[in-house]
Parts: structure tokens; sequence; C-alpha cells
């Protein structure tokens, strides 16, 4: 038995290389006249009849389309019982024939919350089997929401509320591919979204310079390396430092001689035995080298190395010296010097905070000039994040709000979380945004300075919002609308329609939206392909009409 293949439109068979080849025998054409000429005019000739078919049929119909019932197949009345208006048996049009479901009781405009049918002030409009219970934090929440910033409003003239978009039957409604949805409770954030950076905290990091010109003698650490407050990173062979050292012991010493003089003199002047001015001028150089060792100690003092005279009054000039030679300098340094022939010239450049290197500039033997920066310190535990916010939207942010921070490349991480520490005075002037301080923790070190990512600051959290999809709300020119189904849809014999509820918008993003006001938890809307609910809509609105619809029919 031979098989049988179908083909669709836009597949392609190839010949069978089992199949018989036909040929044709060779020789001259026969009928190379009128016949070839009549083979060649077929398809034009074709092309021309179809197409004055197609003029026909427009001329004919008036050039008007199928109507919505026969291109679905759906009547379930006489071929004159279908309202050409609402798309259902005129017999069953609710909308034409009030007696046959009269509308909810109308309510009219709540301005309140800027829509009409409010369920919050009325739930019995709530297409549930029961009639919900309207608790004060639900009042709350949407008073809150209302109050923070303008939202989108509804016309309070437009009367879609009254409109009731039916369907022949539940068939109808999955041949066009309608899909339901229902109106849940869920947490929202709402939020000032802006551009951020993760910078290093200013008051825990800093970058160092030498206070005196010299060489690099020898370098403590490296980048990358955990310090604390005081801890050496690099010592500076500095001439300064020696002559500054020297001066210190010329000064001990002068005051000290002086001292002596004072003290050997003092006896005789008591008693008369050397004239009184002598012993003055003893005292006044006494006060003189006083001052010159508090220069000396202070100069020291302003290098970063403090030294008190009074520790030294005691000890031996050799004693002396030897403290001072290696002074500013911790003892596991000096313990780490092989002789004693280091220069005493070291000046210790330290750590001024606790944190970790982040940079360094210098290498062992490198003249280094002051002010010059060859360090950078910084404590990574808490960092910046700087945020640029839009110039109309600053006007929410306060100090004190919870800002949510997520960097560009870690999308499925959990976001950073801080609070607004400072917030600019001033507008930038290419950008016109402002400046926002948030202060991030970041005790396990996962954020880094020089991060970009997306900051949220957090203006609202409701964690019982009701929440729908984006593609259930629907924008006619003046109102919001969402189409609800009724309460009785599956029930057979029931009518098959939604009812057009106005609702007031909250939140937003690509997927999802908040209902401020206008639905109940539990009451199912029209959601995926519900476009076809607002085509029927605005074609009501232009007045297509039916003889059931005129006055007094």
């Amino acid at each position: 038995m031979m098989s049988q293949s179908t083909i669709t439109h836009g597949d392609s068979v190839d010949p069978s290389p089992t199949s018989p080849a036909v040929t044709t025998p060779a020789g001259p054409r026969r009928g190379s006249g009128f016949s070839i000429w009549l083979r060649d005019a077929i398809p034009t000739t074709a092309v021309i009849g179809l197409l004055a078919g197609l003029a026909f049929w427009g001329h004919s119909t008036d050039w008007t389309l199928p109507k919505f019932s026969e291109l679905f197949g759906n009547r379930l009345g006489a071929a004159d019982d279908w309202c050409q208006e609402h798309n259902v048996p005129e017999s069953q049009c609710i909308e034409c024939n009030a007696s046959l479901l009269p509308p909810l009781k109308d309510y009219g405009w709540c301005k309140e919350h800027g829509v009409a049918q409010c369920p919050l002030h009325h739930p019995d409009v709530a297409q549930l089997k029961t009639i919900p219970v309207v608790s004060d934090d639900d009042m709350e929440r949407a008073n809150r929401a209302l109050a923070l910033m303008p939202r989108p409003e509804n016309n309070s003239l437009c009367k879609l509320h009254k409109k009731r978009i039916q369907f022949a039957s539940t068939q109808a409604t999955e041949k066009v591919g309608l899909e339901i949805e229902v109106a849940l409770r869920r947490p929202i954030i709402e939020a000032v979204i802006a551009n951020a950076e993760v910078v290093y905290d200013e008051t825990r990091s800093a970058h160092l310079a030498s206070r005196v010109a010299g060489t690099v003698y020898r370098v403590e650490r490296q980048v990358g390396d955990r310090v604390n407050k005081g801890d050496v990173l690099a010592l500076i062979d500095a001439a300064e430092v020696g002559r500054a050292k020297a001066e210190f012991l010329q000064a001990v010493a002068h005051r000290r001689l002086k001292a002596t003089t004072v003290e050997r003199l003092k006896t005789p002047a008591e008693k008369g035995a050397i004239p009184e001015r002598q012993y003055r001028e003893a005292e006044a150089a006494l006060q003189e080298s006083q001052i010159r060792l508090l220069g000396a100690q202070q100069a020291l003092i302003n290098l970063g190395l403090p030294v008190r005279s009074e520790k030294f009054a005691e000890l031996s000039p050799e004693e002396i010296a030897e403290q001072i030679h290696f002074l500013g300098l911790p003892a596991a340094v000096v313990k780490s010097f092989d002789d004693g022939s280091t220069t005493s010239n070291l000046f210790p450049l330290r750590a001024p905070l606790d944190g970790v290197v982040i940079e360094r500039k210098v290498v062992a033997g490198e003249v280094v000039d002051a002010g010059r920066t060859v360090f950078g310190v910084a404590d990574v535990r808490s960092m910046w994040l700087t945020i640029d916010v839009r110039q109309e939207s600053a006007k929410y942010v306060a100090i004190g709000q919870s800002v949510l921070f997520r960097p560009s490349d870690s999308a499925d991480e959990p976001e950073f979380k801080g609070e607004v520490s400072w917030i600019s005075t001033a507008v930038d002037d290419h950008t016109r945004t402002v400046k926002v301080r948030v202060d991030l923790p970041n005790l396990d070190g996962r954020l880094r300075a020089n991060t970009f990512g997306t900051g949220r600051i957090v203006l609202r959290e409701e964690p019982n919002a009701i929440v729908v999809s984006s593609e259930a709300v629907h924008w006619d020119g003046d109102c919001h609308v969402v189409f609800v189904r009724d309460k009785d849809f599956l029930r057979e014999g029931s009518p098959k329609f939604f009812h057009v509820r106005k609702v007031r918008l909250g939140v937003k993003n690509r997927d999802t939206t908040e209902i401020i006001v206008g639905l109940m938890p539990g009451e199912v809307i029209a959601s995926r392909n519900s476009v076809v609910l607002e085509a029927q809509l605005l074609k009501n609105n232009l007045g297509a009409g039916c003889g059931c619809c005129v006055p007094g029919h």
C-alpha cells in the first residue's frame, strides 16, 4: 500500500529518490502556436478573474466585514435576535433589557478616594459571594497612599462604571483568549528610584602624606593589609627630623646647665655674697633655656613625634640620646633593625584609623615631598551611597528614610539596606539632580567602592496592598478601569458579564500595579487579552446602537 503525507503551508517536499523518473520522449514540439499561447495566458486570466470576483463581492456587501457573531459562529438566537452593540443575543442582552438584570445601585462619586462606587464606603458593590468587611487598616492604607503624593485622577463626570460587558457564553471568552486573575494582597514598596554609586565613607577614610620631605627608608604595609590606628605604614628618612631631634637634645642640655647655675648661685645670693643682678641674670638665662626647650619639644610634636621634656630630667645624656634616636617608632620596629648604626632621621608614617590599606604609591628609596599622598586607608565596615535624585522627586526625601541598594552586577542577590544621612542643599547645575547620601553597613565586606547600581529611597511600605497585573488596568482618556467578573458568572443560566470598575492607582512597575481604591481582595478581574473588553467598551461609547437600545423600544 502506498503511504500518504500531508503538506502544510510553508513546508517543502523534495522528490523521493526512489520514485521513478517520468521522461518525455524527445522530438519536435507539437502545437507550438495557439496551444502555447493559451497555456501562458491561463495564470493571468485567473488573477484577473479573482480580482473581478472580489470587486463584485465588495460592491454587493458594501465592503462590510463579517459580524462578530458570524466570525465566532456564536448564534444562540435567531438571525434577527442579535444585539450588534453588545455582541450577544438581543433577548439575553442585560444592557438593553434592564428587566433581565437590573444594574447595581449607583452610589455616585466618592470625593475622598476619587472613584465611583467606592468599595471602601460601599463594600456591597464588591463581586464576592459575601459582603467583605472593610477594616480601619484598609481605610488608613488608602488614605496614607493618597496623602503621600498626587495620584492619577479619574474624571468625576465619567459614567463608565455603569457599563457592563457581556458575553454570549463562557465559550466566547475562551475563543477570544481572555484570561482572569484574582486581586490579592501583597507587600509593596513605594520608593524614589535613582542611579547610585558606592564610595568610601569620608569620615572613615584618609589619604596620607608625609609631613616632611625625605626618602622612603622602608615600606611596612601593602595594599589590602588590615591595620589598626597607629600602625606604621612606612619609614621616611628626613633630615628635618634629625635636626629637630638634635635641637631638642641641645635644648635639654642647655636648660639643665642653666638650672644648675641658678641652683649654685641661689645660696650666695641670699647671703649677699654675690651681686643680686648676677643671680637675676642667671634666672633669666634659665627661663630663656626653658623657652628654647619648649620650642624644640613643640617642633617634634608638630612632626607627629610626641615627647615631654619632664621625662628626661633625671636621665643621663646618653640615655636621652638613645630614647630620642628612635623617637616615635614602635618597639617591634626598633627590634627589626640589625645594628645600632641606623639613622636617627626616621619619621614613621602611621595609620590614622582602623581599616584597610586601599592605596600605596611609594617604594623603598623613592624621594617624597611634603604633602604628596603616598598611602590611603579606609574603614570599609561602613560605606557611603550617593544617589542622584531628580529635582522634582527630592521633596519626598527626608533624613532617616530607609534605602535599598542593588548593584548592577548582582540582580539575584539581596539588596543592601541603609538610611538617608544627608541631603544636599543645592541642585547640580548640569544634571539638575540633588545629591543624597546614605550610610550603608558593610560588615561582611561585600560592598566595594565605585560600584554603580540602583538606589530606592523608601517612601511607603504596605504589607497588605491590593495588587493586580498591569495589563488588567486600562485608561480610556478619562478614567482608569478594570473589568470585574460578576460574582454569579459561573452559575448555570446566569448572564456572563464583567462590571466596569473605576480604580485609583498607586505603585506601578512593568508587571504589577497597586490598586489603592476600587477593588477588594478576592475579586476576579480580566487580565490577559482584556483589551477585548476595552475595545467593546470603546465601541459602546462611540454610540454604535441596535434597535433594542432605541428609547421607547
